[in-house]
C-alpha cells in the first residue's frame, strides 16, 4: 500500500512540473530504479542574435481561431477579419501583414482596404492543408504556422499558389503575420 501512495504522489507531482517521475520496473520491488524523464521537450528553436530560444507546442486552441480567420476571408468577410485583427500587440506593436512580395500593411484599417480590392479583383480562395501552433519562450503571444493552396481568378483564368503563413496571435486576436509563396505551375498539356 505505501507503494502505491508512493507512486500516486510521484504521479501527482509529476504532472505539476515540466519533467515526470516515472517508476521503471517488472516489479514493484524494493530495489526499483526510478528515472525522470523529460516531458516537456522543445518542439524547435527560434534564432536571434541572441541566440536560440526555445519553442514549445502550444495552445491548440489558436488553430481553431486561425481555420476561423481563414474561414472569415474565404466567406469575404471583412468585418469578422476586423474584428479577428488586433488592434496592437505587446510583442509587434500594431498589426501587420508583411506579404510575399515585400509589402507591409501596417494597421487593421489598410488591411481591411487591401483585402477589400484583393477580394473584388481576384476573388482568392484559400484551402489549408497544415497548421501547427508554438510557444516561443520569453514571447507574450503565440504563433500558428500554417500552409494553404491559395486560388485567384482574373478574367477567367484561375491560378494557384501554395503560402505558407507564419501568424502571431495575442489575446485571442491575430496581431501579425507574414507570408511565403510559390507559385504553382499550369498542368502540362
Amino acid at each position: 500500500m505505501k507503494k502505491l501512495l508512493l507512486l500516486f504522489t510521484l504521479s501527482f507531482l509529476a504532472s505539476c512540473n515540466n519533467t515526470a517521475i516515472q517508476k521503471v520496473a517488472s516489479s514493484l520491488s524494493p530495489d526499483a530504479e526510478i528515472i525522470e524523464v523529460e516531458v516537456n521537450t522543445p518542439a524547435g528553436y527560434l534564432s536571434t542574435a541572441n541566440g536560440k530560444t526555445d519553442a514549445y507546442d502550444g495552445d491548440p486552441s489558436n488553430l481553431e481561431l486561425w481555420d476561423q480567420y481563414i474561414d472569415a476571408h474565404n466567406n469575404k468577410d471583412l468585418d469578422v477579419i476586423r474584428e479577428m485583427n488586433a488592434d496592437s500587440t505587446q510583442q509587434f506593436g500594431g498589426f501587420k501583414v508583411f506579404d510575399a512580395f515585400g509589402d507591409v500593411v501596417d494597421g487593421v484599417d489598410s488591411h481591411i482596404d487591401k483585402l477589400s480590392g484583393w477580394f473584388e479583383a481576384e476573388n482568392p480562395q484559400w484551402n489549408t492543408f497544415f497548421s501547427y501552433t508554438m510557444k516561443v519562450d520569453g514571447q507574450i503571444g503565440e504563433w500558428v504556422i500554417s500552409g494553404h493552396s491559395l486560388k485567384t481568378t482574373v478574367d477567367g483564368e484561375e491560378k494557384m499558389r501554395m503560402d505558407l503563413a507564419d501568424a502571431y496571435i495575442e489575446d485571442g486576436k491575430i496581431g501579425a503575420f507574414w507570408i511565403y509563396t510559390r507559385a504553382v505551375p499550369p498542368p502540362a498539356k
